[in-house]
């Protein structure tokens, strides 16, 4: 009998040091697990804001000289390649009779950016409205912006670079003979805030 007892104590204590033995690796795995993170420039829920200035080059209508645009941008990722936001700007350009084109036009913008390293290059594609003013006359019209830019993010917050944009702002009439279109290159440097 004192056998049995004995062997009987033994795998009891042996059975214990094996259980004993998988929970302590059971709870080694729970306290070594880390969350894997990984880094992405921009992620879902990113915001940037782009303040910029550009020369406004009139491809069409001829008569008119070099001048400026200035824009303002405000825009959230949603997802870690496209971002959608608005900008407004302030362009103007004066013609050959020395009378002044402003315009500001508000416009809803959609981005689809590629990023490589420490850079990055968005396509984006701007629609909204544009108020317009030459001499005494007021135009209330549609705007059109395709843009394509690169950019060098040199802090996690901070990116600067050149932009290259088109503005295609048609003005119809009801008479269709005084309907025409303005082309109009805007390439600038811009900063980026990115929080």
């Amino acid at each position: 009998m004192k056998k049995y007892l004995a062997l009987f104590c033994c795998i009891f204590f042996l059975s214990l040091a094996v259980f004993a033995q998988m929970n302590e690796d059971e709870q080694d795995k729970d306290a070594k697990t880390e969350e894997l993170y990984v880094y992405k420039m921009n992620q879902k829920g990113d915001w940037f804001i782009k303040l910029g200035g550009a020369a406004f080059i009139p491809l069409q209508p001829k008569n008119m000289n070099l001048g400026l645009d200035l824009n303002l941008g405000f825009y959230r990722f949603l997802w870690s390649e496209f971002s959608l936001g608005g900008d407004i700007r302030v362009t103007y350009a004066s013609t050959v009779g020395k009378n002044m084109f402003f315009s500001i036009p508000l416009m809803a913008r959609g981005i689809y950016q590629f990023s490589f390293k420490d850079f990055e290059i968005p396509l984006s594609l701007g629609v909204g409205i544009s108020i317009q003013n030459y001499i005494d006359r007021y135009y209330f019209g549609l705007i059109l912006n395709p843009e394509a830019g690169f950019f060098w993010r040199f802090k996690s917050d901070w990116s600067v670079g050149a932009h290259l944009g088109l503005n295609i702002m048609p003005q119809w009439y009801g008479n269709k003979d005084y309907n025409r279109t303005g082309y109009f290159l805007d390439t600038g440097l811009s900063v980026r805030y990115h929080f």
